[in-house]
């Protein structure tokens, strides 16, 4: 009982609950301004009964808005089309109206489902009432989708519907309907119709796609001026109905029995209570269609009308060359009808227009009125207008009879009039025109007396063009003008379709259009084409009246003025002439074909002054005349008419009556009248300054030379002479202070020896750096270099040098560098080393800072991507002054402090010209006692890393291991040379046979076997490149030969590879750098190299490297271990696959897997992984493991191979 009482408490808690927290709805009233006719209305006997227990009608709202259908202009008042049959409903079914409004739709729903309301009105097009719970009325109003649009927007632009911007309200239209129609249109949905409608007409959307009423709705009460219904869609209805409970089927009965018993009277009395425009029920004219019409209609859904742009109001144009008038509004009714799209083409008048009709160029006449020989011609529809015909005059007074006159009266070409006109008035004079609007004209002009015009036309004309100007002066008959549409005869099915739809225009739409057209604007007429032809024929005439009588006057004007315009231009010719000729500033002159010179220049004058005699007296072929020796080459053209005009100049010497002169001769021919060389124009220039300097120039160019070529002599000679002792001197220093067992203090001499003869050496590299670039033959050798080592390795140089002087050192690369650069790395040292040595040299306290950073334009970083590498260098030393900063980087200059120090000044200039051939810059920011700030700015090409950069260790000691030995004949005429190279290749582990020329080292080679010869270039006796030929003539197996310069000049080592050595190093030669070689070439030797090579393509031996930190011992180990474990693996698992046990043999798959993958052969071990795989499938494919497993053993039995003859053979 107690349980019982528990749950009583709950289930009363639980209602109130939800009683607190339920909606409360506001009550509005209901407007509506429907009479109730008596209806015949039949109610079953159950549902009358079932409306006995109902006392009211309690109807769901809810926002928005949706006029014309639910209205609220003022609160808590509903009206609408939707109120109208509500109220109508309740009235019916003797129930009191009871409106609840919700704040949303589903809301409303939950209430219904609550019962606690009896219907919910669902008008605006929902499309989600699928619900078990719910049933709906018959459609108290049908509604057909409608598209609308701008009224100037592109007619092009519905057709393509695939560019289209389209507004919609929330949830309506059929998804699969509307992407079928607008595949790829821009579709925006709206809350409401009104909001959508507005962003069409605001320009955001070019169409509205909603529903009929709603959108004339709008378009009358809002936008009549802006948006127009371009197209409705018949087979879309979304009707508005009634949303009732399932569970009261009688009560749907009863509403459903009055919504069927609305007489469609009422029905359009309650739609034209709030819309005037197109309704509903014309969607339905498709019905008055037969089938083969409605099947013309979707194969030809263009057709062409001919227009008349001159025929106002009816049809014409505005000046965007839209189409206006009566006949367009009629058309666009009947597109809304039938669908048909109407394209206007201009056309100016009503023969042309006939013509163009029975040609198949237009399909419709756009207005026509009849006349029987129209009728004969074409297919007129039913006139949808009809207009008493009249009589226009100017506006004067008349007398009663002025028919009877012989007046002149203006009638269009094939009127009905003109056959009553000769009948009943024979005097008057009929004149044909084809266009009213022109005959008003010609009118108003006094060229016609009357002109005969329908009274719509007349009054529309009058008032808008000629108001004061003409009038209507009386009706003519009872004779009227109806206006039609014409089609060809051949095509009925178009004109049974407008005669249709023309029945189906309600004579109120026309009388609507017309009284929209009585007070319509103004439209500028356009009549240029009907005057083009008569304006270009009295132009063209003026043109030739104009042309004639100029021509006449410049014949006379000719005439008159032509003795005295010859003797004008005889005296500019001559005048011309002579200062053209006086003014060249080379000697001219001119001979006849007996050689007398008839004219010449004053230059010419002014070279032969210091001659007494007159030089025009006797002809060029005397041997007094000067210029006797050109004669000859001039009578080669008189005797040669057909020689070039111009000959090609020739060198004489001449005598000017003070001097001798050289003069380079040429000669021009003129013709006379016959074609013959009448004579000859000559000139020379003076080549005499020109070839002295010439002379000149050459023997300065000379010295030039030689004095380069003795630099470069001197320069060759001194790098020889000091590098062969220095490289000795250095070799054997870094061979004592490399040694382990000497101990390398800061102040030891050994080692101030030692870094002072790098120093000088570094020296002669500037100077010798220097002569290149004066020379222009240095040049880059640009590599890729990983980025770290570009840099890093110079900043620690210099690390115990900063420390020496208690200096800070520091070096900061900013990230996101590269992983490699394209440069040149030794030059890009040079340049940083140089600024790192200044700064440090010229800082006694603080710090040298070095900060590296790339630029880069894209992230992330691309392949071969040009960057800029920024490097500044900043001291805290003396600093340089402003005056000084201007000769720094000059060759052999140096600042004040600077002088202090040793050096030559080359070093700066050195770093500017490299940066200057890097497309670079350097930059130099300095105050004096403030340090100074040096930039590198540099273009590079930058990459990712392609492989693992190896770390190269340089271990300068006598107990590194090495894997060959080599037996090597060293060959050279310098004593301390000799005995460093022995010392140096015997530190590394080589055997050593000295020689001190090339006869001795020949001989030595013949009686012994060498794997490496390594000789000096420049020797007595026999030098390098000899004994490299001797040597390789009788050489018949592979032999390494070294040769060494200390001619640090890049030709001097091109020439000695072309003689037959492996490779020339520049003298001195480092420990570390001899060792690098030969470990890089003893590769080609015979011994052990193959195998180990072998070895190398089958494993990675840098990653074996790695893993055993280059160790040897500890390679060979790991090795030799992998190839037992191997041997092991692939015999067991030949047994474990022969016995199909497959866990086992896939244990032994992964063991040799992972073997293979330590040793860097992860091609096959990959392959083991993937033939594991297989076998750990339920049911193996043994055939195709076998087969799988036998290849892999193959490449296991190669790898074993390789380490047997790399480490036991």
């Amino acid at each position: 009982m107690k349980k019982f009482f528990i749950l009583i408490f709950f289930i009363l808690f639980f209602v109130s609950s939800n009683s607190a927290f339920a909606i409360i709805p506001r009550e509005v009233d209901i407007i509506s301004r429907q009479k109730m006719p008596f209806l015949q209305l039949q109610l079953d006997d159950d549902v009358q009964e079932n409306l006995k227990n109902k006392k009211e009608i309690r109807v769901a709202i809810y926002p928005p808005q949706n006029p014309p259908f639910s209205i609220m202009f003022e609160c808590k008042k509903f009206e609408g089309i939707s109120a109208d049959y509500m109220f109508l409903i309740a009235h019916y079914l003797g129930l009191k109206p009871r409106v609840l409004l919700y704040p949303s739709r589903q809301e409303a729903l939950e209430a219904l489902s609550a019962s606690s309301v009896d219907m919910v009105i669902s008008d605006a097009g929902e499309l989600d009432e699928k619900n078990e719970h719910f049933s709906h009325s018959a459609h108290f109003m049908p509604k057909h989708l409608a598209l609308v649009s701008r009224k100037m927007t592109d007619p092009n632009l519905q057709q393509n519907k695939t560019s289209i911007r389209l507004a919609l309200s929330q949830n309506y239209v059929d998804q699969n309907w509307l992407k079928n129609q607008f595949p790829n249109a821009n579709i925006s949905r709206y809350s409401s119709v009104y909001d959508a409608i507005s962003s069409v007409a605001f320009g955001d959307n070019d169409y509205f796609l909603g529903n009929l009423a709603s959108a004339n709705f709008f378009i009358e009460n809002n936008y009549k001026n802006i948006l127009n219904v371009v197209h409705i869609y018949f087979e879309q209805r979304i009707g508005s109905y009634f949303l009732m409970q399932k569970n009261d089927p009688l009560f749907l009965k009863g509403v459903n029995t009055v919504l069927k018993s609305i007489p469609i009277t009422q029905r359009q009395s309650i739609f034209r209570q709030w819309s005037q425009r197109f309704d509903a029920r014309h969607c339905q004219f498709s019905s008055l269609l037969t089938e083969k019409e409605k099947e013309w209609i979707e194969q030809n859904r263009q057709q062409k009308v001919l227009v008349n742009p001159l025929y106002s109001p009816f049809t014409f144009f505005d000046e965007s060359s839209k189409f206006h008038g009566i006949s367009a509004d009629i058309l666009e009714l009947i597109h809304l009808r039938t669908g048909l799209d109407f394209l206007p083409v201009k056309v100016h008048s009503v023969t042309e227009m006939m013509n163009f009709l029975q040609k198949g160029k237009g399909d419709i006449i756009s207005a026509v009125s009849y006349s029987h020989s129209r009728n004969q011609k074409i297919l007129l529809t039913r006139p949808y207008l009809s207009s008493p015909t009249v009589l226009v005059t100017r506006d004067t007074p008349i007398s009663a009879n002025f028919l009877s006159n012989n007046i002149k009266l203006a009638v269009t070409s094939g009127s009905h009039v003109i056959e009553w006109l000769r009948v009943n008035y024979p005097k008057i004079m009929l004149i044909p025109i084809e266009n009213t609007t022109l005959a008003l004209e010609m009118l108003e002009r006094n060229k016609v007396d009357g002109v005969v015009y329908n009274l719509i036309g007349a009054n529309y004309m009058i008032d808008h063009y000629f108001r004061g100007k003409l009038k209507i002066a009386k009706r003519l008959s009872e004779l009227s003008s109806v206006i039609s549409f014409g089609v060809n005869p051949d095509n009925t099915e178009l004109n049974s379709i407008l005669n249709k739809a023309l029945i189906d225009i309600s004579p109120r739409e026309i009388s609507l259009i017309l009284n929209k057209w009585q007070d319509a604007p103004d439209v500028k007429l356009y009549s240029w084409n009907f005057y083009s032809t008569e304006f270009y024929l009295l132009a063209a005439l003026f043109s030739v009246l104009v042309l004639t009588s100029l021509m006449w006057i410049y014949y006379l004007r000719r005439e008159i003025l032509s003795r005295h315009t010859i003797q004008l231009k005889l005296q500019e010719e001559v005048t011309l002439r002579e200062t053209l000729l006086n003014s060249i500033p080379v000697p001219v002159y001119v001979v006849d074909r007996d050689g007398y010179i008839i004219n010449r220049n004053q230059a010419w004058n002014v070279f032969f002054e210091q001659k007494k005699m007159d030089l025009t007296e006797f002809p060029l072929s005397s041997f007094s005349h000067p210029l006797s020796a050109v004669y000859p080459s001039l009578q080669n053209i008189f005797k040669n008419p057909s020689i070039e005009k111009t000959v090609s100049a020739q060198r004489y010497t001449v005598n000017n009556g003070l001097e001798n002169r050289i003069i380079l001769h040429q000669a021009v021919p003129f013709i006379d009248r016959t074609g013959q060389p009448a004579g000859l124009i000559c000139s020379w220039q003076d080549m005499t300054l020109y070839e002295n300097l010439l002379k000149i120039l050459s023997i300065t160019r000379e010295r030039a030379e030689q004095a380069n070529r003795a630099k470069s002599t001197f320069l060759a000679t001194m790098s020889h002479e000091i590098r062969t002792p220095i490289s000795a001197i250095i070799g054997l220093l870094e061979l004592v202070v490399t040694s382990k067992e000497h101990v390398v203090s800061d102040d030891e001499p050994i080692y101030v020896a030692y870094q002072s003869a790098q120093s000088l050496l570094g020296l002669i590299g500037d100077i010798l750096d220097m002569a290149k670039i004066e020379s222009g033959k240095l040049e880059l050798n640009p590599a890729w270099v990983s980025f770290h080592e570009l840099i890093l390795p110079v900043v620690k140089v210099f690390d115990g040098l900063a420390r020496q002087k208690n200096l800070r050192l520091s070096c900061e690369i900013k990230t996101g560098h590269p992983d490699e650069v394209y440069i040149d790395p030794m030059r890009f040292r040079q340049v940083l080393s140089n600024l790192l040595s200044n700064a440090i040299k010229f800082t006694e306290i603080g710090s040298v800072d070095v900060l590296v950073k790339c630029i880069s334009k894209k992230e992330p970083l691309e392949t071969h991507q040009i960057q800029r590498l920024e490097v500044k260098v900043k001291d805290t030393g003396v600093g340089i002054s402003q005056a000084d900063q201007k000769l720094v980087f000059q060759p052999y200059s140096q600042s004040d402090f600077g002088k202090k120090q040793s050096g030559t000044g080359l070093g700066l200039s050195i770093c500017l010209q490299l940066m200057q051939m890097m497309n670079g810059s350097i930059k130099l920011n300095s105050e004096l006692h403030q340090g100074t700030c040096v930039e590198l700015s540099v273009p590079i090409q930058c990459r990712a890393n392609i492989h693992q950069a190896k770390e190269e260790k340089q271990l300068i000691s006598e107990n590194v291991q090495k894997s060959f030995s080599l037996r090597i004949l060293v060959v050279d005429d310098h004593p301390a040379n000799r005995l460093l190279l022995k010392s140096q290749l015997t530190r590394l582990g080589h055997q050593v046979v000295v020689a001190e020329n090339g006869v001795q080292a020949l001989e030595l080679w013949k009686n012994d076997v060498f794997d490496v010869v390594i000789t000096d270039c420049s020797m007595p006796v026999m030098d390098g490149p000899t004994l490299t030929r001797h040597l390789r003539e009788a050489s018949k197996g592979p032999l390494i030969i070294l040769g060494l310069t200390a001619h640090a000049r890049e030709e001097e080592k091109v020439a000695y590879l072309a003689a037959g050595m492996d490779d020339c190093l520049f003298k001195p030669l480092r420990l570390s750098q001899l060792d690098a070689w030969l470990n890089k070439l003893a590769c080609r030797l015979e011994k052990k190299a193959e195998p180990l090579n072998t070895l190398n393509n089958l494993v990675s031996m840098e990653t074996l490297n790695q893993f055993t930190q280059e160790d040897p011992v500890m390679l060979r180990e790991l090795l030799m271990t992998t190839r037992d474990e191997n041997i092991s693996d692939m015999k067991q698992a030949k047994v474990l696959l022969e016995e199909a046990k497959w866990p086992g043999f896939t244990q032994c798959l992964h063991r040799i897997a992972s073997a293979l993958h330590i040793i860097g052969a992860n091609e096959l071990g990959g392959r083991c992984r993937e033939l594991e795989k297989e076998c750990q499938k339920s049911s193996p494919n043994k055939q195709m493991i076998e087969e799988k497993f036998e290849t892999i053993l193959k490449n296991l039995e190669e790898i074993n191979r390789a380490i047997f003859d790399t480490y036991l053979k």
